[in-house]
């Protein structure tokens, strides 16, 4: 009787801890999920829309301040980011605006003002961090603190063109589509504000300037932007300045297609919107209009002008790359190859036919042409203005 009592005493207790150890992973998972719930979300910063990001580390909170790694904004576009070992000094500009900190302070200077800041440069886990509202100073930025996604976003003013570092050369706040000119003098001026030239955030960076003399007081002014991936729209936009001032602007948008547009004719500039060429006279006026997507015969493709003359304009279509003779006199759109019986295997690749205009001859009515096919053989074409 006392076997019995002591073996059901003993199987009532095994049943317990069985019921335990099967409850267990229950209470486990409940305070994991309970652990889950609570968890923070990770710190993120983002430049214009871009993450920053840094193989040194992750951004972290000190004293409310969100820090960052330094080398995380070596390599964004527009910035110069200096670090002074000898003096511990930080320092970081933008076009008009510089600030610097020295590691271990927190009071900065940018543009000549005292600013204090909740937390110093300081190192974390052996990485140089630094204040992001800082860097935002001294960028001439604006920051926004998301607390409840933990996200601070940067919107700053980026530069692009050569008139950053070059003289008598035109730069863009490509951000808000403010124009700028550095004279021959190295003095900066505020040329105008183009709504065409406020670029989409993230491709910024490769954006093109070209400027060409139209006048001693007036400069034609080519921005040419791409974007898409991989790089696939192409916006051209044509400022006309005079006297330091944005008069007339055209903006053309191309798709897989890289045209080579007249920048200028008879001392006139040259501005293509894609559809309409106008050729703008050195006064700001407009000397004389085309619709070369109606005279080409295709009013919703878009299309570069590579040649005008007294009587044709020479056009290539965006959508094939083929080259149009618009003979001003028959008013009639000549498709080259086609006219030259240019077979399109022979073409050199993806909308480029391979006809090039090289001048005209005679009186001026005899145009001359170059085709190059895909192994690189060179046949001359001519055309005879005025031909039925």
């Amino acid at each position: 009787m006392k076997i019995l009592k002591k073996f059901t005493r003993a199987l009532g207790l095994g049943i317990l801890i069985l019921g335990l150890i099967q409850s267990t992973p229950s209470i486990v998972s409940a305070a994991a999920g309970k652990a889950q719930s609570t968890a923070l979300p990770v710190i993120r910063v983002y430049l214009n829309n871009n993450q920053i990001t840094s193989s040194s580390g992750a951004p972290s909170l000190v004293n409310g301040t969100v820090m960052l790694p330094l080398d995380s904004f070596y390599y964004i576009s527009g910035l110069t980011v200096k670090y002074d070992e000898r003096t511990k000094v930080i320092s970081i500009e933008n076009m008009f605006t510089k600030g610097s900190i020295k590691a271990g302070a927190r009071t900065a200077t940018v543009n000549g003002k005292k600013l204090t800041y909740s937390a110093a440069p300081q190192q974390i886990n052996k990485q140089l961090y630094v204040p992001l509202r800082f860097v935002n100073d001294a960028i001439g930025g604006t920051l926004d603190w998301k607390a409840a996604s933990r996200e601070a976003v940067i919107g700053y003013p980026e530069f692009v063109g050569d008139g950053r570092t070059s003289k008598d050369a035109y730069f863009i706040n490509g951000v808000n589509g403010a124009v700028y000119k550095r004279d021959a003098a190295g003095v900066v001026h505020a040329v105008g504000v183009s709504a065409a030239a406020k670029l989409e955030p993230g491709y910024i960076a490769a954006t093109q300037i070209s400027s060409v003399p139209i006048a001693e007081d007036a400069d034609l002014v080519t921005i040419q932007n791409s974007s898409g991936e991989p790089s696939i729209n192409l916006t051209v936009i044509n400022l006309f300045v005079k006297k330091g001032v944005i008069l007339r602007q055209s903006a053309a948008h191309y798709w897989q297609f890289s045209p080579d547009n007249l920048k200028t004719y008879n001392g006139n500039a040259v501005m293509n919107d894609g559809h309409t060429v106008r050729l703008i006279a050195p006064d700001a006026s407009v000397k004389q209009t085309w619709n070369i997507s109606k005279l080409a015969g295709t009013p919703d493709v878009s299309y570069a002008i590579e040649a005008i003359g007294e009587n044709y304009l020479v056009v290539r279509s965006s959508s094939e790359g083929l080259l149009t003779l618009i003979d001003l006199e028959t008013n009639k759109a000549i498709l080259l190859y086609n006219e030259f019986g240019i077979n399109p295997t022979d073409m050199p690749g993806f909308k480029n036919d391979g006809l090039r205009f090289t001048g005209s001859g005679g009186n001026g009515s005899e145009l001359q042409f170059e085709f190059t096919n895909g192994k690189q053989v060179k046949t001359v074409f001519s055309y005879t203005l005025g031909e039925q």
